[in-house]
Parts: C-alpha cells; sequence; structure tokens
C-alpha cells in the first residue's frame, strides 16, 4: 500500500502497480500500436501513389497512432489503455482524481519523448520506475500521477467453523489480554496453514499456541491441536468484535426507549 495525502489532508491507501506489470502492459500498448502503424502503411501501398506521398501519409498515420491511441485511451477511459485492462491498471492523479486530457497529453507525449525513446535506449521509464518509491516514470512525474492496480487482491481462505463441543468453552474465553497484533499473526497461520511447509507450520503454531494460551482462561475441554486451539480463539474473538461493532451502531427509537425517557 502506498499512502498519500491529498491537498485536503484526505489519506489515500493506493496500490501503486509494480514494474513488471507496467512493462507487460506497456509492452502490450506498443505492439498493438505497432501493428497499428504496420496495417497502416500496408493500406497505403495498396492505395498507391507516388513513393514520397505514400511516405509522407505513412509517417503521418504513425505520428498520429503512436500519440493519438495513448491520450485518446486515457482520456476516454479514464487512465486506461487496452494494456491497462489486460493486467488491471490505471493510472489515476496524485489526488485520487480520474485522470484528463492533460495528464493524459503530459503522459503520451513522454512516452515517446523520454520513457521509450532511442535516445535513453528504450528503458528511461524503467529505470524512472525502478528508482522511485511509487513506481513512476518520467511521463507520471510531469503530468503528477500514479498507475494503481485496480484488481483487488485474493481473498484468504475462510476461517474453520467450531466444532460444537467447544462453544461453550470459546464464550467462557477471557481474550481481553490478547494484543492485536498477536491476534493478528494468529489468524494468518490458521489461514494459510495448509499452504505452509510441514516444519515451519508446526513450529510457528506451536510457539503462537504457546503465546496466546499463556494470555487466555479457562483451558479447552479436551486437547487440541495447535492449529485448533488458534482457529477457535480467532473465530471467537472476531464474533466479538462483530457483535461489539453492530452494538455500537444501534440506535433506539423512540418506541423502544423506556417510558421515563420518552
Amino acid at each position: 500500500m502506498s499512502q498519500l495525502v491529498t491537498g485536503d489532508a484526505v489519506l489515500l491507501d493506493l496500490r501503486p502497480a509494480r514494474v513488471p506489470t507496467r512493462m507487460l502492459s506497456a509492452m502490450i500498448d506498443v505492439t498493438i500500436t505497432f501493428g497499428a502503424i504496420y496495417l497502416w502503411g500496408y493500406v497505403v501501398s495498396q492505395v498507391g501513389g507516388s513513393q514520397a506521398r505514400q511516405d509522407a501519409v505513412t509517417i503521418a498515420g504513425a505520428l498520429i497512432v503512436m500519440f493519438g491511441y495513448p491520450i485518446t485511451m486515457e482520456t476516454l477511459a479514464r487512465g486506461r489503455t487496452v494494456g491497462s485492462y489486460a493486467l488491471g491498471l490505471r493510472a489515476v492523479r496524485d489526488d485520487g482524481g480520474a485522470v484528463r486530457f492533460r495528464q493524459a497529453l503530459l503522459r503520451g507525449l513522454a512516452f515517446w519523448a523520454v520513457d521509450f525513446a532511442i535516445w535513453t535506449g528504450f528503458c528511461g521509464g524503467l529505470i524512472c520506475a525502478a528508482v522511485n518509491s511509487h513506481g513512476k516514470r518520467f511521463g507520471d512525474l510531469l503530468a503528477g500521477t500514479i498507475v494503481i492496480r485496480t484488481r483487488s487482491p485474493q481473498r484468504p481462505p475462510a476461517l474453520p467453523a467450531v466444532a460444537p463441543d467447544l462453544f461453550s468453552w470459546a464464550e467462557s474465553l477471557e481474550l481481553s489480554r490478547l494484543s492485536d497484533e498477536l491476534v493478528t499473526a494468529s489468524r494468518h497461520l490458521v489461514q494459510r496453514y495448509p499452504r505452509l511447509l510441514g516444519y515451519p507450520r508446526g513450529q510457528l503454531a506451536t510457539e503462537l499456541a504457546r503465546q496466546v494460551a499463556a494470555r487466555t482462561a479457562p483451558a479447552p475441554p479436551r486437547h487440541l491441536e495447535p492449529q485448533e486451539f488458534l482457529a477457535v480463539v480467532v473465530v471467537e474473538r472476531r464474533r466479538r468484535e462483530t457483535n461489539r461493532l453492530r452494538l455500537g451502531q444501534w440506535v433506539p427509537t423512540a418506541a423502544e426507549l423506556p417510558s421515563g425517557w420518552r
């Protein structure tokens, strides 16, 4: 996550695109651009005419495609091109707003003039994005934009259900001494437990279960594996937090108030 502060002092949590993803997106757009230029040159050659006329029309069409494609796409699609659609990316302003024509124009001009220019070895934008903390190329720096990921990350696996014979014990657990960091670590371990290697996951589960057991009471009614113990604690903690939030949002109506409070 990248935290940016807008002019109104609003903190934005954005997910900047990584450099390899941006490279693949740019390769798709460049391939489409050169494919359209080749098709345009083929059509011009089929139409015929003098060689000078064909060259002039071909060059003019190539320039229109090179600069018109990214600028038009990002203006109409609010910061997205075909490559961005394919990779789930979007260019937005530094304040989180949608890209307009001015930003799209600067980004399109800088891409061919600096980022992907022959005098920068076709890697000027790559070097700039690699050293920039937000992965910005020269076009982003000039236009005041940032490329973010629009696709949500994969949702973690659901927590396992509590066994029926453990309901009463889970409800009686004292969880006030558990820190948020310890609960978060336990939840991550429980959700990723099947995908971890045997030895590390067993050692991690045992250590976390020892720390959690030292801060909770009473002991479980039967022997539980470390990951099962952690799962019950995490599920019960989430249930209590969910109930607390629901009660905090409840506002009684006039009919629900006692007679003396109406």
